[in-house]
């Protein structure tokens, strides 16, 4: 049967209704039910020139061009909730990440804080370990003092600084 503006009628008229309850059934939303429906009229009637439907098999052509439109429609469901899921993930990794970088921060100012309320030698000593990055044994030649008073000094720098850093809740 070719498709024009009679035959095409009496198709949406004939089966518009059984193809509703059919989308109805599987998507269990009035409005979604019947976009899947109009959009199977709407390509054939876009097709009429090109598409040929028997009488005998239109009404299969017409439920199989149904649950394909359902089938589309669970799957572009489905991509969109993954794309939700991932994009709620980025976000929450981001805040987390900015939560982070807050503290972190926070703490770094309050180390600096203590630090600098270290005494002297002391405070050049944990400088050129933690901040330049020197070993003791470099740390010693570079201040012209014993490896133990480098040990010694980096020890009582550390525990005033943990101290000092005790009223934060750190994990």
């Amino acid at each position: 049967m070719k498709i024009d503006e009679s035959s095409f009628f009496h198709l949406y008229q004939t089966y518009w209704k059984k193809l509703y309850q059919l989308a109805y059934k599987y998507l269990g939303d009035v409005y979604r039910a019947e976009g899947a429906v109009q959009e199977v009229f709407t390509s054939i009637w876009q097709r009429k020139d090109k598409i040929l439907l028997e009488e005998e098999t239109v009404e299969n052509y017409l439920v199989r061009a149904v649950r394909f439109r359902i089938a589309r429609s669970y799957s572009d469901e489905i991509r969109k909730t993954k794309k939700m899921d991932e994009l709620l993930s980025r976000q929450n990794n981001t805040d987390s990440h900015t939560e982070e970088q807050i503290l972190y921060t926070f703490l770094r100012a309050e180390i600096d804080k203590l630090v600098n309320l270290l005494p002297e030698r002391c405070k050049a000593v944990y400088d050129l370990s933690r901040n330049k990055g020197l070993n003791n044994r470099e740390i010693a030649l570079n201040l012209l003092i014993s490896e133990k008073t480098v040990e010694n000094q980096l020890t009582k720098a550390l525990k005033f600084i943990r101290k000092g850093l005790e009223q934060y809740p750190i994990s």
